[in-house]
């Protein structure tokens, strides 16, 4: 600290602050004739930018002022402006506009590039092979004007190449450039400078911005420049002065070799990486000699790449002289078998649908009646009225009546118990008296999805929400009890739900749901009954399983397709017989593969995830054979099927009846032709292959011609 009339010295640093505090205005140094100013871009060392509109033209440009003329270096600031006038012709390189030298304070006039620096645009990210290749063809272009107009930019940078509106390279501040016949060094930016750069004593080279040509394209496909790492920069910033840091940059890439992290990035093939090393061979004598001989580079790789077309051609030329020598000596029975193949494929498929028609329309009996059921008990006036009346009431109440009248007698129990219960009683009479197995449970639920009623009585269900369930929603969709919320509201329509695990049996099931409506229409509850799929394949499996024909093998199935769950499957019978656990345990595997999906959806079915119209498939894949079941061995055949909806009156068809049949018991009388057709088919492949081996020789030899690049 001093005393007395001492002032304190600034130093550079200090000097710099001080600098950067005072072109912090927001109006600019000047006002100039012809120019309305709009916004400050930035701030350097010694001057302002700002962004400004040229009144006679209706351009933007970019106008830097020179407020703090201490310091400035005019002689440099002069030459940068000489050069830029050099090549002003150059479309890649921004323009200087207007120079005032003399007003107060000086100023010069550039292009407004409005896209920023590739600096900026780098921070997001590295850039494609495709993107990177054709900034750099740019940047060539820029520095071949350059160096033209004999003008070396010496500090080629990501912050000295600007993009614009079409992302196109304009290369900018030549403030270190060199003429050409200038004996005098510049130092450029470390990881971008070539390594004989970093010499005080060094003479310019157009190799010096080959070099950072080479570092720039490195940087846009890495996302880093060569050599920069942790390790390296802590050796640079350890050296002490200027001399001794430019010794260690160039020690540090003597030592360490040629860079290879860009060999590894996508899309970066041999010669486009030989040709970025080639820009930053650490020797001079190495490395291309000027920015032309990078893009001839470049035009080499492409005039190679686009030879690849030849490669195809010695691949397809003999594929296709072998498809048209082949037929020669198979041509008639190809035809004959095809034919074949089709009638006997058509008959098949044309019996199969006939099946699978008669036992969707005995099904859609089945839905319909249970459906229907229970919309003739909602339908009873003082079913609905007890039921309005009852779910205005608070839920907890209703469970807890429920739970305290468990085990009374009929009598005793409210009103609207004893009505759901009557129903329930009439639909297990009607289920006996036509054969058919009890449905596994009658519920009621409120407009949440809690369970209010349960028939059978199930103390761990009752007073429980679930929401979540596709019987409660209908949106054909079985959430997680953790994904409910306030977005789930209760079905509107009859529906048909999913395949699901019951809580309360621990096996799977269907429900047939209807909703519970108030005077004005507004769903209060949701009814209910379900059947295990168990149960359901053992009354109506049986009936699909009875039309079976001996002659055939043939195999008739029961899917949603909604999710695509096999309900019904005569393996399902037999694993239930042998052991009923193992089939619960299969039946969540049980869905149709994708490939077959795609097929029916392929035929005009399925298009909004449900199956709507009739399909037939030549091919079918049995999703029981691809269970490591043993008793599923029988099922691993090749199969053909057909598949007809189960439509229910105004309801989209939730199930699917397929009827099955071995492909290859169809079809065996084909595969006798096939295989004496294949021996005369080996005679014309022999041929195509020699022809293939004639057209391979020229396609190498024109492939692997040899590649100049103009030095």
């Amino acid at each position: 600290m001093n005393s007395g009339n001492d002032t304190e010295i600034q130093n550079d640093d200090d000097r710099e602050r001080s600098r950067r505090l005072s072109l912090q205005g927001s109006r600019p140094p000047a006002e100039l004739e012809g120019y309305s100013f709009v916004r400050r871009l930035g701030a350097g060392a010694y001057g302002t930018v700002w962004l400004a509109r040229e009144e006679r033209t209706g351009r933007m440009v970019a106008v830097k002022f020179y407020p703090h003329r201490r310091g400035l270096n005019w002689s440099m600031l002069s030459r940068e402006v000489e050069k830029l006038a050099a090549v002003y012709t150059s479309r890649n390189i921004v323009r200087l506009l207007d120079v005032g030298w003399n007003a107060e304070p000086p100023y010069f006039v550039m292009e407004y590039v409005e896209n920023g620096s590739l600096s900026d645009y780098l921070s997001k990210g590295p850039l494609s092979v495709e993107e990177a290749v054709r900034i750099i063809r740019e940047i060539c272009s820029a520095l071949i004007d350059a160096h033209g107009a004999g003008v070396l930019h010496c500090d080629l940078k990501p912050d000295n190449v600007l993009l614009d509106g079409q992302l196109h390279a304009r290369i900018c501040d030549f403030g270190q450039s060199r003429m050409s016949h200038e004996q005098s060094p510049a130092l450029g930016t470390l990881f971008y400078m070539a390594p004989e750069q970093a010499n005080l004593d060094a003479l310019p080279d157009a190799r010096w911005d080959v070099y950072a040509v080479g570092a720039l394209f490195f940087h846009m496909l890495t996302g880093q420049p060569p050599w920069k790492n942790p390790q390296t920069q802590q050796q640079l910033e350890q050296a002490q002065g200027l001399t001794e840091r430019l010794q260690t940059y160039r020690r540090l890439m003597e030592q360490h070799g040629p860079p290879q992290t860009h060999r590894s990035i996508r899309g970066v093939d041999a010669r486009l990486a030989e040709i970025i090393e080639q820009c930053l061979a650490v020797r001079p004598a190495d490395r291309l000699p000027n920015a032309q001989a990078v893009r001839d580079a470049l035009d080499a790789r492409d005039r190679q790449r686009s030879r690849r077309p030849l490669l195809i051609l010695g691949v397809l030329g003999p594929i296709l002289l072998m498809a048209a020598t082949v037929p020669i000596f198979v041509n008639a029975l190809r035809d004959n078998l095809k034919i074949t193949e089709q009638r006997l494929e058509a008959r098949a498929l044309e019996s199969d649908s006939l099946s699978a028609r008669l036992q969707a329309a005995s099904l859609k009996d089945e839905l319909l009646d249970r459906l229907e059921g229970l919309e003739a008990v909602m339908a009873e006036k003082e079913v609905s009225e007890s039921l309005r009346i009852l779910l205005k009431r608070p839920s907890d109440d209703i469970v807890q009546e429920m739970d305290a009248l468990h085990g009374r007698p009929f009598a005793e129990r409210p009103r609207w118990m004893q009505l759901l219960d009557a129903a329930r009683e009439r639909a297990d009479q009607t289920n006996i008296a036509r054969g058919r197995s009890l449905d596994t449970s009658w519920f009621l639920t409120d407009a949440i999805g809690t369970q209010l009623w349960r028939r059978e009585y199930n103390g761990e269900t009752l007073g429980r929400n679930f929401r979540f369930r596709d019987y409660f929603h209908g949106q054909n969709k079985e959430y997680q009890p953790h994904e409910v919320s306030e977005s789930i509201t209760p079905l509107t329509e009859r529906h048909v739900s999913l395949a699901f695990r019951s809580d309360a049996t621990g096996k799977y099931m269907v429900a047939f749901s209807v909703p519970v409506k108030d005077e004005s229409g507004n769903v209060i509850g949701v009814f209910c009954r379900t059947a295990h799929v168990g149960e359901l394949q053992a009354i109506v499996g049986q009936r699909l399983q009875e039309e079976t024909d001996d002659s055939v093998r043939r195999v008739i199935a029961l899917i949603d397709s909604r999710d695509w769950q096999v309900l019904d499957h005569p393996y399902l019978t037999t694993s239930v017989e042998r052991d009923l656990p193992a089939a619960d345990e299969f039946f969540a595997q049980l869905h149709v593969d994708q490939a077959t999906i795609e097929q029916i959806r392929k035929s005009g079915a399925g298009k909004t995830g449900k199956a709507n119209k009739e399909v037939l498939l030549p091919t079918y894949k049995d999703p029981v054979g691809m269970l490591p079941d043993a008793a599923a061995a029988p099922f691993r055949e090749s199969w053909m099927a057909a598949m007809s909806p189960v439509s229910v009156a105004d309801m989209e068809a939730p199930w699917m009846v397929i009827v099955q049949e071995e492909r290859s018991a169809t079809l065996e009388p084909i595969d006798d032709m096939a295989r004496q057709a294949s021996k005369q088919a080996w005679l014309a492949v022999f041929a195509a292959l020699l022809l293939m081996c004639i057209v391979w020789l020229f396609v190498w030899k024109a492939f692997n011609r040899p590649v100049t690049t103009r030095q």
